[in-house]
């Protein structure tokens, strides 16, 4: 399969994972019942601490945890556990969709040093990080036999998503009525997507020229869609290899600006919240430096011939699911357009982050 597969398959998984989430959930929520766990630390490197960033805001909206996401590598050197929790009550969950990377299993040895509770969600349940950690939980994403992982990263947030409700659910957060809603709309989020991908890839064509001759880039978002915005980045990155960056919407004018210019490329993810209404605003100043601007929405805003416009409603949560979307296939078809395969890790040696 090549990288566009697996990014069009992505509906397909989603739906497995809500139809089969008893079997990722409920080992998670045992394990978290039977030690009263009341503090939870997150990590995971790369696309991992990204879905990890959600998990902790759906965490925060849906559980009565006090959560906090850290790199692995901060985690194992430099992390001060709270004094306000037992140990026995505290929980490290490590992402590694392939249970080899070397910081993550670190972060997991580290946290069975500190004596707290260490979980593993990994595609892979022989995975060298299951050796390590307390529990493991599957993260049924399929494995993706090349170097870029885009089906594993919206199973993970989509993953984090039903953890938090069913955890919600069982400490009696979210009622039965509510409970039932939010799957029903889940259901619904994931049915829209096979519409979105063909909504993006129409906009790539109209673009493809302007997109495939980008020399430097960044990327907006708010909310939710901050951490798309570094998903995203890390996408573009690792496959089209042109310099890009990742801000908060906001902080975007906050000095980079200056580094702006005529070749400068700016994808704002116009997403539901107030923020929405300050984008003319933006377009307003950046017009002045750069004529490369791209919103991507699903707002009834504003929109110009370069905007790509989702005429497909998802609930808020899972709105990061469907705006990684556009930065996936934008790197899939780049990288087609120009010959570079993306099934191929570009250096003679491996990196050391993982285990071989």
């Amino acid at each position: 399969m090549k990288m566009i597969d697996y990014i069009c398959d992505q509906p397909n998984r989603l739906k497995k994972i809500l139809d089969s989430r008893d079997d990722t959930c409920i080992p998670l929520l045992n394990f978290i019942e039977k030690n009263r766990i009341k503090r939870v630390y997150l990590t995971g490197s790369g696309t991992s601490y990204h879905a990890a960033l959600l998990m902790k805001m759906y965490f925060d909206q849906y559980t009565d945890f006090e959560t906090s996401v850290s790199i692995p590598t901060f985690f194992s050197r430099y992390e001060i556990l709270s004094k306000n929790y037992k140990k026995e009550e505290t929980m490290l969950i490590a992402i590694s969709q392939s249970g080899t990377s070397v910081s993550s299993i670190n972060a997991v040895k580290k946290g069975n040093l500190l004596g707290i509770q260490t979980v593993a969600l990994t595609e892979d349940l022989n995975s060298l990080i299951t050796n390590e950690a307390k529990r493991s939980i599957h993260l049924n994403c399929g494995k993706e036999r090349i170097p870029i992982e885009t089906r594993g990263y919206t199973s993970t947030v989509f993953t984090s998503i039903l953890l938090a409700v069913e955890i919600g659910k069982r400490t009696g957060n979210i009622s039965e009525l509510d409970y039932k809603a939010i799957m029903e709309s889940l259901e619904k989020d994931i049915s829209q997507m096979p519409s979105a991908i063909q909504q993006i890839e129409e906009w790539y064509r109209m673009n493809k020229y302007e997109l495939i001759t980008m020399e430097k880039g960044a990327i907006a978002g708010y909310g939710y869609n901050y951490v798309t915005a570094m998903e995203g980045y890390l996408k573009m990155y690792e496959t089209f290899h042109k310099p890009l960056s990742a801000h908060e919407l906001e902080e975007l004018l906050h000095g980079y600006e200056m580094a702006f210019d005529s070749k400068q490329y700016i994808f704002m993810i116009a997403s539901e919240g107030e923020e929405v209404q300050s984008i003319d605003k933006f377009r307003s100043f950046l017009d002045q430096l750069t004529e490369h601007q791209f919103v991507i929405t699903n707002q009834k805003i504003n929109l110009r011939s370069k905007d790509l416009y989702l005429s497909t409603p998802v609930s808020k949560v899972f709105s990061p699911i469907l705006f990684i979307l556009p930065f996936q296939i934008m790197a899939a078809r780049n990288c087609e357009s120009i010959g570079y395969d993306t099934s191929i890790y570009p250096h003679k040696t491996r990196s050391f982050s993982h285990v071989r």
